[in-house]
Order: C-alpha cells, then structure tokens, then sequence
C-alpha cells in the first residue's frame, strides 16, 4: 500500500528523511544538500512530503524551487504503484511544475500527470550524476589553483551569466552579479589561474557527511580545447577529497558528450540517470 504523507514542520521532516537519503549521499546530493543547508530562520520550501511503500520511506520529495520538485532516488516502485503516487500527488498539490529526478521513475510520474492534467510534459534537461572517490587524472597544464576573492567579481560575475544562459537558466546580468557575489563570499569558487589569467572555474556545493557536489564548471569560449577546465575539476577534486570528502559528485547535461568524457577521463564513474521534466 502507498501513501503519500505531507509535512509543514522541516524539522520533522529532516528528522524522517535524512537517514534514507544518507543511504545514498552522492545519487541524493541535490536534496539532501538543499535540505541540510535550510534552516527554520528560511522561508519554508513549497513542498514536503514522502511517499511510503510497506509502512517504510520509498521516495522523499522536495520543492524550494518553483520550478520542480525534487524526487530523491527511490525503492523499487511499480509503474502502477508510481501512478498512485501521481495520484496522491495530484490530489495534494493544485499545481506541479515539474520535476528533477532518476530517469525512470520521474518520466513515469511526469507523464501519469501529464496525462491527468491534460497538459504537456516536456524534457528540459537530460543528466547523469558522477561520482569520484579516487583522482585518476592529474593536471596537464601550466597552471595552478586558486580561490576566487573579491577583485575577480567582475569577470566571474559574466563568467556565471555565461555558464546560465549555456545550461538554459533564465538569469539577468544583475541575477548574475548577485550569485557571484555570494559564491564568493561562501569561499567554495576556485579557479585554474595560467600566467597570472583566470582560465576556468568550478564550485564546491551542498556538503554532506562524506560527499560534496561540484557545479558551475565554466570556461570561456576563448581559452576551451586547451585542457584547463579537466585540470580546474581535476585539481579541485584532489582539494576536496584531502579536505575529508570521501567522493565528490556532480551533474552532466548528456548534450555535452565533452564534458562527459573529461570527467570519466578524471575518475568520475556515473552512478544515476537523472532527468528534469517541466510542465507547460
């Protein structure tokens, strides 16, 4: 039997859920670093809620986006079990925007709800999530690594409008200069430096126990095929690993077959399809 329970309090809800994402950290790194980085000082998200198969946690699901919901990685559903999610879902939430999660199971549910919603359901990202514990690659390039500071807003401030607009984020020069602002100031955003020249960057994000995400892979068109964003992740990975991290993790769009492959190249193995699915 499947129910579908909605929670209003975060922290009962971290307090449920926690332990069933921690099962999997790197597959779950976007809920549960999203999750663990709220607090009750925030804005409560738009949705909680978990889906409970055999009187156990089966699929927790998050929204602080308005844009998706967030479905962890889940047990094994049936399709007709997965429909009565959708059901319940439907039921729950007067509007569903779309969804990020395995490839499976959210195609399944986007297109049980595509179908009682009568509306359309359309792919806006096709992803795989990597996973490293162990650098096979080392750096190839004259270069070195270095936290972004302060001076270097400017050019990180285009260079993250630049990486938005390339990955479909709707963002304006002054969004763009806002989230620069605060990825400085967070002190995660590095970048591979050549002569005295930022030529690439990266950003570490949503820390777990034993695993941290890293994002905001960019490099100007100006300097790419040169190798530095490979020995930028490469690098940086090293960093993250001798700060404690057991793995690291991060998503690919798989319409970049390059950057797939310079992150197998370092020792990234994908462990999860992953997909997002809007609404219109």
């Amino acid at each position: 039997m499947i129910k579908l329970i909605k929670y209003d309090d975060l922290a009962l809800f971290k307090k449920d859920v926690i332990s069933f994402l921690e099962q999997y950290e790197a597959e779950n790194n976007l809920v549960l670093g999203v999750l663990q980085s709220l607090s009750e000082k925030d804005e409560s998200p738009l949705f909680m809620a978990t889906a409970i198969k055999d009187n156990e946690i089966g699929l927790v699901l998050l929204q602080t986006h308005p844009r998706e919901i967030i479905l962890s990685k889940s047990v094994s559903f049936t399709s007709k079990e997965i429909h009565v999610i959708g059901e319940k879902l439907n039921n729950t939430i007067r509007e569903i925007p779309g969804f990020i999660g395995e490839k499976k199971l959210t195609t399944e549910l986007a297109m049980y709800i595509s179908n009682v919603k009568g509306i359309q359901a359309s792919v806006f990202m096709d992803q795989k999530i990597y996973k490293l514990e162990k650098v096979e690659k080392k750096t190839n390039t004259n270069g070195k690594l270095r936290r972004i500071i302060e001076k270097d807003h400017h050019t990180i401030k285009e260079w993250v409008y630049q990486f938005c607009n390339e990955t479909n984020q709707s963002i304006s020069i002054e969004e763009a200069d806002s989230k620069a602002k605060v990825m400085i100031n967070k002190g995660n955003l590095v970048a591979w430096e050549v002569n005295g020249e930022l030529v690439s960057m990266a950003y570490a994000t949503r820390p777990t126990q034993n695993n941290i995400t890293i994002s905001y892979v960019y490099t100007p068109i100006s300097e790419r095929k040169k190798g530095y964003a490979s020995d930028c992740v490469s690098a940086f990975t090293q960093f993250l690993l001798d700060r404690g991290y057991k793995t690291t993790s991060l998503y690919t769009d798989l319409s970049n077959p390059t950057s797939n492959k310079i992150y197998i190249q370092i020792g990234y193995e994908a462990i999860m399809d992953s997909i997002v699915i809007l609404f219109k």
